[in-house]
């Protein structure tokens, strides 16, 4: 009697402490709110489409949060970007849900998701103190359909600190030393996503010339994969990776790996990213209210504790704390002005003549 006693005490304390996480999230919620969270209670689960990382934590979070359900597809930024578009363009919508990035603009310019604005509707989601600059930052124009949640500095070279002496790479330029021929693996542009990013930063920064001494006249190797890119650095294999993942040179670093190091350019610092933090939401997806509820949580505290932990990033909102393993290269610094690719004007009026100019220089389409 005295251990049931004592499990049921322990239990008790459990469900309060989950009760008073759900009550803090939903603090000043209307009965607007609660008519949604009930419908979406109704509809039982949402299907949402994001990196394999961010699987346990959104899924676990929200159900113990809100008792809904998520069927989760963790995929690569291609497929998942493949998948919605095919599924929106042909009205047989199944994901609710996706993280996206930026580059899916073109889509939401057609008309194929949803107000996202509309429908954040907690009191701690749409209050401005909440944020970084006192606003929730959006990647369109119109401040409604592209929410971004976290920013963090990317587009920075790593390399291995054992065959690279400090003040041997401290500008752009010193890439191109005869040490770093060969030595160079570069995530491939012609596949988008971080790629595209980095291409996109070094070219728009320094100039196409450039980009194409370093791609074409260093001879860079080409991966798809950020975490063969990490640990062929790590290995020694090359001594210089550009377009690698920060969750996979943090995952290197948890494992007790000491050799990866940021270069500090002193002449072009790097972009601001939103990463994955970008979220789309369908339009004539299947549960509509469950995914409603879902943004809300993605966009509170507790959300974005559990996505920021997940992948290791920086989130937008001020009562999220930088978690002390978040690589400091990452954190943007006071007074330095970065790129910030995750903008509507960047995507669609420089984007484009970047893109040609990184295709032309390198060869692809």
């Amino acid at each position: 009697m005295l251990y049931r006693a004592g499990f049921i005490a322990s239990l008790f304390l459990v469900v309060c402490a989950f009760s008073a996480s759900a009550q803090d999230w939903q603090a000043g919620a209307d009965a607007a709110w609660q008519r949604t969270l009930a419908a979406g209670q109704k509809e039982e689960s949402l299907a949402i489409a994001g990196p394999p990382e961010l699987a346990g934590p959104m899924a676990d979070g929200f159900l113990r949060d809100t008792g809904i359900r998520v069927d989760y597809l963790g995929t690569s930024a291609s497929e998942r970007s493949s998948r919605v578009g095919r599924e929106v363009r042909s009205g047989n919508v199944t994901v609710d849900f996706a993280f996206l990035g930026s580059a899916d603009i073109a889509l939401v310019k057609e008309g194929f998701f949803e107000d996202e604005k509309s429908r954040l509707i907690l009191p701690g989601v749409t209050d401005p103190k909440n944020w970084n600059d006192g606003k929730l930052k959006w990647v369109d124009n119109t401040q409604r359909y592209m929410l971004q949640t976290a920013s963090y500095v990317s587009s920075v070279p790593i390399y291995d600190g054992n065959a690279i002496k400090p003040g041997e790479l401290t500008q752009w330029h010193d890439l191109l030393a005869p040490k770093f021929k060969g030595k160079i693996v570069v995530f491939d542009p012609r596949s988008g996503g971080p790629g595209m990013q980095m291409a996109g930063y070094i070219g728009s920064q320094l100039g196409m010339d450039f980009l194409k001494s370093l791609y074409v006249g260093q001879e860079v190797v080409y991966s798809q994969n950020t975490r063969q890119m990490a640990e062929w650095v790590a290995r020694g294999v090359d001594i210089v990776a550009l377009g690698m993942l920060t969750s996979d040179y943090s995952t290197l670093a948890r494992a007790g790996v000491t050799n990866l190091a940021a270069a500090d350019m002193k002449d072009g610092p790097g972009t601001i990213s939103g990463g994955f933090s970008v979220v789309l939401m369908p339009k004539k997806a299947p549960h509509p209210n469950a995914t409603t509820v879902f943004l809300n949580w993605y966009a509170s505290r507790p959300g974005q504790e559990a996505y920021v932990k997940a992948l290791n990033v920086i989130s937008r909102r001020t009562d999220v704390a930088v978690d002390p393993s978040v690589p400091a290269f990452t954190v943007p610094k006071p007074g330095v002005t970065y790129q910030d690719q995750y903008s509507e004007d960047w995507l669609l009026n420089v984007r484009t003549v970047v893109i040609a100019g990184v295709m032309q220089a390198i060869g692809g389409k």
